[in-house]
């Protein structure tokens, strides 16, 4: 039972309205090309919706978006809100193939698409996927004019425009993203502004979040990571500053020039910006909050970006598309849990950490983590295999192995569907991975399963030495067996690449990861 006031009848769009009425001068959107405000957001949001609205789309159509952290999304987010629209974002690396089923599936309307970026012209490629996906009737360029689309500035100045005659209400679909490295088997994540929101209005308060605060994303805003920002932003009326793609030295860069004071990045960010050498003798005054998410963060990352902040604390956050944020640490936490811990479950939000069979652990005992609660969404849309699996006796599955401690925080030890069966043992790669992450000649490791006709499974280990390196199956053995590693739980393989297979929010996709079929030392 939800407790009362929990759900509220808040919406994007009442929440941008309360705030052009309420500060209409104070910047709403910041970047390096100049910011707008408001008020100014409001109308050229307003503009577009009745633009969209003369197109055709309406209350309930789905507008699919692929645009990097800039003004046009934030404005053609708002604008779909506005209208009672479905916003659905295509991740930025997405081509054709990927798109074309993800588009189909969610039956998208009108597409919103970038400026061309070197051989790659996203009005092409979307033309293209029209007649895969007949359903899209309209694709909006931003940037030059391009043969067969729409120009988005063209529509905010001339139109056409139509009346808005029905707008959204908190219990309508909001946002529908797909889950990360999904295609053949979409599975399509939908929430109302009732579960989107829910978790931005409770934590605003647990980072004392204010109107007079600048956030910056290092997440890009086609992911629910990112659209949860900019909602965390609106919520209080506070400054979106945009970093339009990730980029180490634009990264700092923003952070000294712009002077958030609240920033949400992965680890996967500052461990780029520290290997470049990007963060020696450099400190960022203006932060007051830095919070690290997206996936499990190395205690070291922490620290060394705590270090760095002087009037400020690291935060850590645990989430998913399915439920936002869910897990949290707070600003009286001491340095220890911020930095080595995922915190406790964030306001009325509730957790369990289980075995296989669905009874709870106890503690530091590794487990399933499972949640509850107003931000879990309600299914799937339109895939009833993945639902089956999803949700047991009301317990979101997250597929994340944890652990909790005597506090009460939360640990992330790994995924299940990660772990290594080793003749009938079940082997956890994770405290393997962090240790071979802090080789010397080493950038980035991720240790898969390979198949084995004795023991069924055994493990392989990708990894991505620093330039000029090389490590070797015995040195990484050599290292493990140093750290007190059981010889049990060692790669038995090493694979050198040059770059591991990322999501958009900088997870690796081991999925992409196959051992060669010839061993490599």
């Amino acid at each position: 039972m939800l407790k009362r006031g929990t759900w509220t009848n808040d919406t994007v769009a009442r929440w941008l309205s309360r705030h052009a009425q309420a500060t209409p001068h104070k910047p709403a959107i910041a970047w390096a090309g100049g910011t707008l405000s408001y008020a100014e957001a409001h109308e050229r949001a307003m503009r577009l919706a009745r633009a969209f609205v003369a197109l055709g789309v309406s209350k309930g159509d789905v507008v699919a978006m692929q645009l990097a952290n800039l003004p046009e999304f934030i404005i053609a987010y708002l604008a779909t809100s506005l209208i009672g629209a479905v916003t659905c974002p295509m991740h930025m690396p997405y081509g054709a193939t990927e798109m074309a089923p993800l588009l189909h599936h969610a039956g998208a309307r009108l597409v919103v698409c970038g400026p061309p970026v070197g051989d790659r012209v996203p009005a092409d490629i979307f033309r293209g996927l029209q007649q895969k996906v007949p359903g899209i009737a309209h694709i909006v360029t931003v940037g030059p004019p391009a043969a067969g689309t729409l120009s988005f500035d063209q529509l905010i100045d001339t139109g056409p425009f139509g009346d808005i005659r029905s707008t959204g209400i908190a219990a309508d679909p909001a946002i529908l993203c797909f889950t990360s490295g999904t295609s053949a088997a979409p599975k399509a994540v939908v929430h109302n502004s009732y579960t989107m929101l829910a978790n931005n209005r409770l934590c605003a308060p647990l980072y004392d979040l204010r109107a007079d605060d600048v956030v910056l994303s290092g997440a890009p805003f086609t992911h629910a990571f990112g659209i949860c920002i900019i909602n965390f932003a609106l919520s209080v009326g506070a400054t979106q500053l945009l970093l339009p793609a990730f980029r180490p030295d634009l990264f700092v860069q923003t952070i000294l020039n712009g002077r958030p004071t609240t920033l949400f990045t992965a680890p996967a960010h500052v461990a780029a910006c520290l290997k470049a050498g990007l963060l020696d003798d450099v400190e960022f005054p203006s932060l007051r909050i830095a919070t690290i998410s997206g996936s499990s963060c190395p205690p070291q990352l922490a620290h060394a970006l705590q270090q760095r902040m002087p009037n400020g604390k690291v935060m850590q956050m645990w989430g998913m598309t399915e439920l936002f944020m869910g897990l949290n640490t707070r600003l009286e936490d001491a340095e220890r849990v911020r930095c080595e811990t995922i915190g406790r479950p964030t306001p009325e939000m509730e957790i369990r950490i289980v075995d296989d069979r669905d009874a709870p652990v106890a503690e530091d005992i590794s487990g399933e983590l499972q949640i509850r609660g107003p931000s879990v969404f309600s299914g799937y849309y339109n895939n009833r295999e993945a639902n089956a699996d999803a949700f047991t006796d009301g317990w979101f599955r997250t597929g994340d192995l944890a652990s909790r401690d005597a506090e009460g925080n939360v640990r992330i030890t790994g995924r299940l569907k990660d772990l290594i069966n080793r003749g009938g043992i079940k082997v956890n790669p994770f405290d393997v991975e962090v240790l071979i992450d802090s080789h010397p000649d080493v950038m980035q490791c991720a240790i898969v399963p390979m198949p084995d006709e004795v023991m069924g499974e055994k493990a392989c280990a990708f990894i991505v030495p620093r330039p000029g390196a090389s490590v070797t199956l015995d040195e990484v053995c050599a290292w493990l067996r140093h750290h007190g590693i059981a010889k049990m739980k060692w790669p038995e393989r090493v694979e050198l690449i040059s770059e591991m297979p990322m999501t958009p929010t900088r997870k690796i996709i081991k999925g992409l990861l196959r051992p060669a079929r010839e061993a490599r030392t």
